[in-house]
């Protein structure tokens, strides 16, 4: 949730945002003093985290700050968190989840298939065929490999 509060500069006072929409319709000038309105800081101390997509791998990961190549990943959500040595990741994700509900959520059917290695949920599935080791041993079977690390499972 975002924070909808709004401080006065000049007279100090606070005021909700929405307050202020309802009122006067806009939310950009204090009632009291007609002074221009900026955002209320509630933590001061929180630093700004940003949640980025692998535009290749479609894996998400949060950034304490920005990657060095941008250009290969797409930016999902920023929003400010206390520092990760202040209160560890698991705080960090839970306030990442009131902006994005299903960030780093699991899989979210029950039987679905995914890489042992990297978690990948896109294989290809071939016959095992012939083996000098197995012979026609288990040549009727079916393996799986992975379309991103190649693994076979």
């Amino acid at each position: 949730m975002e924070n909808d509060n709004v401080k006065c500069p000049k007279c100090g006072t606070t005021f909700n945002k929405m307050f202020l929409m309802g009122k006067q319709g806009n939310c950009d000038t204090c009632p009291m003093c007609g002074a221009e309105l900026q955002d209320a800081e509630e933590h001061p101390d929180w630093i700004t985290w940003w949640y980025y997509k692998d535009i290749e791998y479609g894996d998400c990961s949060l950034w304490d700050k920005p990657p060095l190549h941008p250009e290969h990943y797409e930016l999902i959500q920023e929003f400010k968190a206390p520092p990760k040595s202040e209160c560890g990741l698991d705080e960090v994700k839970r306030i990442l989840r009131t902006y994005v509900p299903d960030a780093f959520a699991g899989p979210k059917k029950a039987d679905a298939i995914f890489c042992p290695r990297c978690g990948c949920n896109e294989f290809t599935l071939l016959n095992r065929g012939y083996s000098i080791l197995t012979g026609f041993l288990g040549s009727g079977n079916v393996k799986r490999v992975c379309n991103r690390c190649k693994k076979e499972f």
